[in-house]
């Protein structure tokens, strides 16, 4: 019994002994260590607090720094850490301290490589497993580190020799080995989050999650690294690279070779960058792949290592979030080449056969690449695809719905690809093909556009169309003609770079068209994300070209009209319309333009013969004012405008922004219950109110910044005759001024009621009334001012001379409005 309470007394105090050996020692050792380290660094490693545990790390001490950072050789931030964790042996409590593995948490790692090289993780050279610290205070400590383990670490790589970007999130990664000596086998399990790995401007594995396990063997003394083997999987795919790459003073040195027996096509795709992928990364495939390739060579800044391979996929099938066909019998058959030349050698790619059926539609298409650094492509096809496949291959996000056929017989197209971007290298280019559409239908934001037929030919840099259809709900138009430079416009980057544009000769016939449905089209820019490619410009940035237009019937908005004849020139980011049409009972002459950017802006110069008056007022909206309606007032007029009229994003009239210049003629016209004229029912008798009959009303008006502006104008009716000058707001402020003939006051008073209408004279009086109108809409007052209202007409005089300068430098013809017959009174 004694000998049993001996031994547990003794097996006690030996467990005791560690934890009471930290106590006392364990604040020594751990400064120990933060000496060791920071005596083997260049640069120093700033910890906010350090502790030593048992508990943590069992059967290994754990020497714990909080709040670390380490400053990188070239002075950035190499290293920021919550926590940095050194394994120590046990003996380390009685003897020399033994630094076994090392764990980082929650933490970022910069590494920087230079264009000469230099990168700012050299910070110590390599010391074999024994030796000591620098510290000759210190008991030794002997680093021996054989594990480490990164737990969510964001990695930060970037090379500017090898021009590559590397953003990644450790998730969870463990190494052992034997990382002091000069060579050694190094063990590897990670999982990682891949933001992005950039290289030369393009982006590859953008947002993918990849397991990687290897067994490397790392030379420490050149910076090599042998796999035997690589193990990668992304998504299905499962890659297996084996072979070295060794570092050199300009890049790398790569002897590799890489293969794959498992995964879809779509996985190799998430490899390829998205500004050649586009949305063909949406892909969903099914089918067997086989994969092969080795890649040999020097990787520097301005070469890239050879790669020889197989691509090969059967038996598949493909969809599509995006579209409503799949294909299937896919048989696809892919090599990579490196070919040598009379120049060097040239990297290839070719689609040697790619074989299918789109919703039972065969199709046969055929590709090459020759040299990757300057390609030339050499591409031929037959067969049939249902349009739906266009918002694959597209990738325009306002592209929501397709249906149809497009057909293709003898399509080709051979050439240098640096020639098929620069419309005037278009001449080395060949391209031949028919292109036939059956029963297309695109819908494009909220619009769907009807294609039911239409015959496009190709031949070199000329397309020729005939008879392409294309219908909206309000609209139905066909066109015909020839364009040139369709290929450089396909193939224009998301800038337009090289200026591409659809240079067009063509007729536009139909027998209605909604031009505010038609512009919706061009939509508004969108968005860019920080890892999508950038956007393509739009569409109407693209053509540059002419349609003599021949239409039935138009509209915009309120307005419509008939018999449209005249041309639609279209000039990158611009539309202009000339032509006549009948409207509102009348004759319009139009000289448009209209600007596609946001915010977009028409500019019109308008002339109006024998315009009904009512429905100009009715179809113009009111010009958004209530005084004046379309509800009160006849007659036939005559105009002149100038217009600049801004939309905002929805397609919405900006009326902050409205400018407007005006020359405007009613003949025999009519006032019908006009609310102002009760403010004058001291010089009128009841039966005036209801309708007023003038012979002639003119005079120049201006929006702007929301108010229509009114220079003094003669009014002779049946009811007065009156002088009036002043503004009105779009949100129905008045600021107006009138002038009335006393006499005419007094003779209006003492005669009797004028059924037939017919227009006062003119009378000269000893004296005049003068009025202010001011005030909202709602309860506005009336005053009576001389001075201020012979203030404002004498003011609005310039403003009169002001539009009709600019009127007649745009319509190139004098313009004058004379007064009604008669002259005013000149009394005061």
């Amino acid at each position: 019994m004694r000998f049993l309470k001996l031994t547990g007394l003794t097996l006690l105090v030996l467990l005791l002994l560690p934890f009471l050996a930290v106590q006392l020692f364990g604040g020594s050792i751990a400064r120990q260590v933060v000496r060791a380290l920071n005596s083997r660094l260049q640069t120093e490693i700033v910890i906010e607090e350090y502790d030593l545990s048992l508990l943590r790390s069992f059967p290994y001490l754990s020497a714990d720094l909080r709040g670390v950072t380490v400053e990188g050789s070239d002075g950035s931030e190499l290293l920021a850490a919550d926590r940095l964790g050194c394994l120590l042996d046990l003996s380390s409590l009685f003897g020399k301290v033994r630094i076994t593995g090392i764990r980082i948490e929650n933490g970022k790692l910069q590494l920087f490589t230079d264009r000469d090289g230099n990168t700012n993780y050299q910070l110590a050279g390599y010391t074999s497993v024994g030796d000591q610290g620098a510290d000759a205070g210190a008991r030794a400590v002997e680093f021996a580190a054989e594990r480490a383990r990164l737990r969510n670490v964001v990695l930060v790589y970037q090379d500017a020799r090898l021009k590559t970007d590397v953003l990644l999130t450790v998730a969870d990664a463990t190494f052992s080995g034997d990382f002091g000596n000069r060579e050694y086998v190094l063990q590897t399990h990670a999982e990682l989050r891949i933001a992005y790995v950039d290289q030369d401007g393009y982006r590859y594995l953008d947002q993918q999650d990849v397991t990687l396990e290897s067994t490397t063997t790392v030379n420490n003394e050149v910076g090599g690294y042998a796999f035997a083997p690589l193990h990668l999987q992304a998504g299905d795919l499962e890659l297996e690279a084996t072979g070295y790459l060794t570092p050199t003073d300009d890049g790398l040195t790569t002897a590799l070779t890489i293969s794959s027996s498992s995964g879809n096509l779509e996985d190799v795709l998430q490899l390829v960058p998205p500004a050649y992928a586009g949305a063909l990364t949406d892909l969903e495939t099914r089918g067997s792949l086989l994969l092969s390739a080795a890649v040999n060579g020097a990787w520097t800044s301005s070469s890239y290592p050879r790669i020889d391979g197989r691509l090969s996929f059967a038996d598949g099938r493909v969809g599509s979030p995006r579209m409503d066909v799949s294909a299937r019998d896919l048989d696809l058959q892919a090599t990579f080449a490196y070919l040598d030349g009379p120049r060097g050698g040239v990297q290839t790619f070719a689609i040697e056969q790619l074989t299918g059926t789109f919703s039972g539609e065969p199709f046969d298409l055929k590709l090459r690449l020759e040299d990757l650094e300057d390609p030339r492509i050499t591409f031929s096809a037959d067969g049939s695809l249902p349009l739906s496949t266009l918002i694959a291959f597209l990738g325009n996000d306002r592209l929501s719905g397709v249906d149809g056929l497009l057909r293709f017989r003898g399509l080709t197209l051979g050439g240098r690809y640096a020639d098929m971007v620069v419309p005037r290298q278009m001449g080395r280019v060949s391209s031949t093909g028919l292109l036939t559409l059956e029963d297309g239908e695109v819908t494009l934001g909220d619009q769907t556009i009807y294609l039911p037929e239409g015959t496009l030919e190709l031949s070199d840099n000329r397309l020729s169309v005939t008879g392409l259809a294309v219908r909206m709900d309000e609209t139905d138009l066909q066109f015909s003609g020839t364009a040139t430079n369709l290929i450089p416009v396909l193939f224009a980057d998301s800038l337009n770079s090289q200026d591409a544009a659809l240079q067009f000769e063509a007729t536009l016939t139909g027998s209605r068209l909604d031009l505010k449905e038609v512009l919706s089209l061009s939509g508004p820019a969108d968005s860019v994300s920080a890892t999508a490619p950038a956007p393509r410009a739009p569409l109407t940035d693209f053509l540059n070209g002419r349609f003599a237009a021949t239409l039935d019937a138009w509209s915009w908005d309120k307005m419509h009209g008939e018999e449209f004849r005249g041309e639609l020139e279209f000039r990158p980011g611009r539309l202009d319309v000339r032509g006549m049409s009948a409207a509102m009972d009348g004759q319009f002459r139009l000289d448009a333009t209209s600007y596609f950017q946001l915010p977009s802006l028409i500019e019109a110069r308008v002339a109006a013969e024998g315009v009904d008056a009512e429905e100009f007022f009715y179809q113009s909206g009111n010009f958004d004012q209530e005084v004046l309606t379309s509800e009160n007032i006849e007659g036939s007029m005559n105009a002149r405008l100038l217009l600049d009229i801004y939309y905002d994003s929805l397609g919405t009239v900006d009326y902050d922004r409205l400018h407007v210049l005006a020359s405007v003629e009613i003949l025999d016209g009519e006032l019908h219950d006009f609310a102002m004229l009760e403010n004058f029912a001291f010089a009128l008798k009841s039966g005036d109110l209801e309708r007023v009959r003038f012979t002639r009303l003119a005079n120049f008006f201006e929006i702007a910044d929301g108010t229509l502006y009114i220079p003094s104008m003669y009014i002779q009716s049946s009811a007065i005759n009156l002088t009036l000058s002043g503004s009105h707001t779009f949100d129905q402020y008045l600021d107006y001024y009138v002038k009335v003939n006393a006499g005419q006051v007094i003779a209006n008073k003492i005669s009797r009621h004028d059924d037939r209408l017919e227009v006062l004279p003119a009378r000269n009086g000893l004296f005049n009334l003068y009025y202010t109108i001011k005030g909202p809409l709602e309860n506005y007052a009336v005053e009576s001012d001389k001075r201020a209202v012979k203030v404002d007409f004498q003011r609005s005089e310039s403003r009169r001379d002001r539009i009709r300068r600019a009127l007649e430098i745009r319509f190139q013809t004098p313009i004058e409005l004379r007064p009604p017959t008669g002259e005013e009174d000149t009394g005061e």
